[in-house]
């Protein structure tokens, strides 16, 4: 039973990707980094959440994925202002 729970709540965490925060790096300069890694995310993922923190737009600063580290993904991108 508790093994069931276990995998319920995995599943039901790799459905939202959207609970990998988007982390402040430089808040002063508008610069932020967000994962979107996993089977489900993609870089499309990370995308979503740099538009949704920066509403006048952003852009890229580094993107990377990883296919070998469990298809980590990553995005730094700065605010427009």
């Amino acid at each position: 039973m508790l093994l069931g729970m276990v995998s319920l709540t995995a599943c039901q965490q790799l459905q939202h990707g959207q609970m990998q925060p988007v982390k402040a790096v430089d808040v002063k300069n508008g610069i932020y980094l967000t994962t979107c890694s996993g089977a489900v995310e993609d870089m499309s993922t990370c995308s979503a959440k740099a538009s949704d923190t920066c509403k006048k737009g952003y852009e890229v600063i580094t993107r990377s994925e990883s296919p070998a580290q469990g298809a980590r993904r990553e995005l730094s991108f700065q605010c427009k202002k």
